[in-house]
């Protein structure tokens, strides 16, 4: 099976198993990684990969090529994060622009929304005094 279509969680024999002494949560991390600190995904607690008994860092090290190969790669990543900031900082951008004009819109609803308020209570008075004028009128055609 080549790299390209390897499954990310299969452990492989060159891989150091350890559990995170915070959380406990299994870890498992290729053989390049020994002795590096790096973050729980699970606690986010800093934590070091052990070193396997009998393995010396050398054994991993890696040969100038390897390397080379690694920085193109990591440059090639840089890029691509870079271009992805700039895209999430311009929706950024927008999104705070719209939000603006939302609030905007709500602060002239708002005002709209308490002047209908007012009239409405206004209708409801001049209802009611209707209501008493008729029930008044109505009273006087019985009466009269």
């Amino acid at each position: 099976m080549s790299k390209e279509t390897a499954d990310p969680n299969e452990i492989r024999d060159s891989d150091i198993v350890f559990n995170c002494p915070y959380c406990e949560k299994s870890l498992a991390i290729d053989c390049r990684g020994a002795g590096l600190t790096i973050t729980c995904p699970d606690c986010s607690n800093k934590i070091q990969v052990p070193i396997p008994e009998g393995m010396d860092l050398s054994d991993i090290d890696s040969t100038e090529q390897e390397k080379e190969i690694r920085m193109i790669h990591m440059r090639e990543i840089l890029r691509a994060s870079q271009s992805r900031i700039l895209e999430l900082e311009a929706e950024v951008k927008d999104l705070m622009a719209r939000r603006e004009g939302l609030e905007k819109l709500r602060s002239e609803n708002a005002l709209r929304m308490d002047v209908i308020s007012k009239e409405v209570d206004a209708i409801h008075r001049s209802l009611a005094r209707l209501n008493d004028v008729l029930a008044s009128a109505a009273e006087a055609a019985r009466k009269g």
